[in-house]
């Protein structure tokens, strides 16, 4: 009699890393900058952003963080304003 088998098929391709290069910085730190956080109302989207604000002030001096939520998809008042306000803003999204 014979057995029956089982295969088993990852569906998962292989990993492929690739090293790059980081795009051109403006500034070499980050002390005493005021840093946007910009929010597009995502689930989970603030949380994370409030961890990225908290790591920013622990490791640079002088951090001022700007958070702002967008709204909708479309454009948002403010953000013009927060991009001639802050030196670097931070975009997230997140689900």
């Amino acid at each position: 009699m014979e057995k029956d088998l089982i295969k088993i098929v990852n569906p998962t391709a292989p990993r492929v890393s690739k090293r790059t290069k980081l795009a051109p910085r403006k500034y070499r730190s980050l002390r005493h900058k005021r840093i946007g956080l910009l929010d597009n109302n995502k689930p989970n989207a603030d949380k994370f952003l409030a961890y990225v604000g908290a790591l920013l002030k622990q490791r640079y001096d002088g951090v001022e963080l700007i958070p702002r939520r967008k709204m909708t998809r479309t454009g948002a008042d403010f953000l013009q304003e927060l991009a001639d306000r802050c030196d670097v803003v931070i975009n997230a999204f997140a689900d």
